[in-house]
Parts: C-alpha cells; structure tokens; sequence
C-alpha cells in the first residue's frame, strides 16, 4: 500500500471514529489491537471525548498514528472493527471510491439475496476483500474456507452429513447432486444443454483451483511466512471463489423455499 493511500485510509478513520465512537468503543478497540495502553495511558484522548474538547480529533489521529506504529496491521484491523468500508459507502461516496471502490466493491444487490440465517455470506466476502490489499495469502486462504463453509452447509441443510474423509471436490459433488446442478444430469434435449453443462463443470475447476492455490500460496497447514502472491491473483481466486460461493447458496435457498411452497 503506498502512503497517499494509507494517509487516506487513516483520515477516513478520524472522520468516522469522530463520528461514531463511545468511550467504550475506545476501550474496544485497546484490545481488538492490543493497544490498551496506548488508548488509555493518553493524556488527552478519552479527557477530551469526555468534555467535547477542541482538540479531540488531534487525539484521534495522534492514537491512530500511535497504534499503526506499533504493529502495521493494526490499520487493516481498526478498520475492519469500525466498519469503515460500509460507513463510508453511506456517508461519503467519494471517499468511498477512492480508497474501496476499486480494489473491494461492496456486495452488489444479487450476492446480498445469497445469506443464509447460519452463514453471512456477505459478510465473510467483505471480510476477505478488505484483506486482499495486505494480505493476498490470507484472502486466498480465506476463500477456500469460505467455499468449504457453504458447502458443508449445504449438505447439512439437507439433512445429511459431512463425512470425514469429504474434501472440497467430494463435497461439490455432493452438493451438485442436492441442487440437481450436477452437469452429467443436464437433459440433452433441453435448450443451450451443451452450454448449461460446460458452465456447471467450470463450477468443479474453480472448487479445485481455490483449493488448490490456497495449498500453494495461501494460509493454512502451518504456513506462516509471506508468499509471493500479489493482490491482483488474489483478486482473481476471491472473485471466483465469492461467485460461485454466491451461486451455490442462492441456488440452494430458492430449492429450500420451492421446497416449502
């Protein structure tokens, strides 16, 4: 991340702390970044929330400032906590844009209708993109869980369960069979069945590809150092990986709800 873009991520978060914090949402945050200390050993800061003071905003930046220093992952992690992302898509559009608009667009209304009542889809596909920028292993990582969670969710929603020796492509298949979206299945005579069945085994290749990246360069079986992975092939496998988590969780609640009707 270059400067003028972390110098824009920090000045947004004033703004919205500014805007949204507690007294105890400061003493939150000591934790969520262990930075207690620093939150509440300050001279000024809570004294000066406390009393409306003038100065506060310089209070806010000097902790921020503070709090970066001391761990660089700290930024990523205060703004996941104030949900700087969604504030600013709310209050201010232009900002928005150019510190997410083109690295994490917000859900789009289609893979908002794809949230189950036990997995926020929307959330977690947030969640990742917010981290692609300092941490592509990470998101990679993330998705292949991802993907893994709606699956077995899934298999579970029909009744069934996730057998132990299930990886990723065994449960696609399961699934792909539940959803009758299994390509083998598709109706020869069916109108663009060619075409249909294509589309529906692409869905097993990019099952295999995220899972098979994430062993190659993302987090997971013990890996803790950096990979070489860039944000752009991040990018890419979360995509994919968020799309088809999307398509498999809307197609199984419109089943749930034909089910029901």
């Amino acid at each position: 991340m270059d400067s003028k873009q972390k110098n824009k991520k920090i000045l947004a978060l004033k703004r919205c702390i500014n805007e949204t914090f507690s007294k105890s949402r400061w003493k939150e945050l000591g934790y969520w970044t262990d930075g207690k200390e620093i939150i509440q050993e300050h001279p000024r800061l809570l004294r000066s929330y406390d009393f409306g003071d003038d100065d506060y905003e310089d209070c806010i930046l000097d902790v921020l400032e503070t709090l970066i220093e001391k761990d660089s992952g700290n930024l990523e992690k205060i703004i996941e906590y104030t949900k700087l992302e969604e504030w600013l898509n709310e209050n201010n559009r232009t900002d928005y844009d150019e510190i997410f608009g083109h690295t994490n667009p917000l859900l789009d209304s289609t893979e908002k209708v794809a949230i189950s009542n036990s997995f926020d889809l929307q959330h977690h596909i947030l969640r990742i993109r917010r981290s692609i920028e300092s941490d592509p292993s990470a998101a990679i990582g993330s998705t292949k869980d991802m993907v893994e969670s709606v699956l077995t969710i899934i298999v579970e929603g029909f009744g069934e369960q996730r057998n132990k020796e299930d990886d990723i492509p065994k449960l696609l298949k399961r699934v792909q069979g539940l959803l009758t979206v299994d390509p083998k299945k598709v109706d020869p005579d069916a109108i663009g069945s060619k075409t249909i069945k294509t589309t529906l085994s692409n869905l097993g290749q990019v099952v295999i590809g995220v899972a098979e990246l994430r062993n190659m360069y993302g987090t997971g079986h013990g890996k803790s150092s950096p990979s070489k992975i860039s944000p752009r092939h991040a990018r890419l496998v979360v995509g994919a990986g968020a799309t088809l988590a999307v398509f498999l969780m809307e197609t199984y609640e419109y089943r749930k709800e034909k089910s029901l009707s």
